[in-house]
């Protein structure tokens, strides 16, 4: 493993252990040390621009190869979503949430009583006559002519667009993305994109 000083050293290793972290139930309860390549000399392309990330300190953070699969800062991807990360230490529990408002590379650091009692997945429950998220997301593995097992979902959420309430779904199946936005109040698709790369 290429590392340039003491101080990298130990970012990576709190690196790591929020990656430990987000991996989330597989391994909730097992804390593990691996060997993994920091990797400067990978280079990170989104929608044509090439990235660096950096951590709270503004240093950058270079990607992390381990085991054939490559790891990236959990700050930057919030950032890149335009989403705040919150870390929640009694919990051990990160959440990137739409930006409201400031582990050390978190928005928001929140302990004690201000924790949430919700699950990560509750969801609140539909009005009358509207379709839950888990209709909504049948709805678009439909259309793709899909199964959940076939899918790794990247995003599933309420939202409201142009004044009206929509899920918006996203998942992908190997090299394919699929993205939908589909009405809550009567689960008609209002728009549907697939995108391979």
């Amino acid at each position: 493993m290429k590392i340039r000083n003491k101080k990298i050293s130990i970012s990576i290793a709190a690196l790591l252990c929020v990656l430990c972290m987000t991996v989330g139930g597989c391994a909730a309860t097992v804390v593990q040390t691996i060997q993994a390549e920091l990797r400067p000399d990978f280079t990170v392309v989104i929608d044509g621009t090439e990235r660096t990330f950096k951590n709270v300190n503004g240093e950058v953070v270079d990607p992390i190869l381990y085991n054939g699969s490559t790891y990236l800062p959990i700050r930057a991807i919030g950032e890149i979503m335009g989403k705040e990360v919150t870390w929640y230490e009694d919990r051990k529990r990160i959440e990137l949430n739409d930006k409201k408002s400031t582990v050390t590379d978190a928005d928001n650091i929140v302990t004690g009583q201000n924790v949430p009692s919700a699950q990560p997945n509750q969801q609140a429950a539909p009005q009358s006559g509207e379709i839950t998220l888990d209709r909504a997301k049948e709805i678009a593995l439909e259309k793709a002519g899909l199964t959940a097992a076939d899918v790794t979902f990247t995003e599933a959420k309420r939202d409201r667009d142009n004044g009206r309430e929509v899920f918006d779904i996203e998942f992908r199946q190997g090299r394919t993305e699929y993205s939908a936005e589909i009405s809550v109040s009567d689960g008609t698709i209002i728009s549907w994109e697939v995108d391979r790369d």
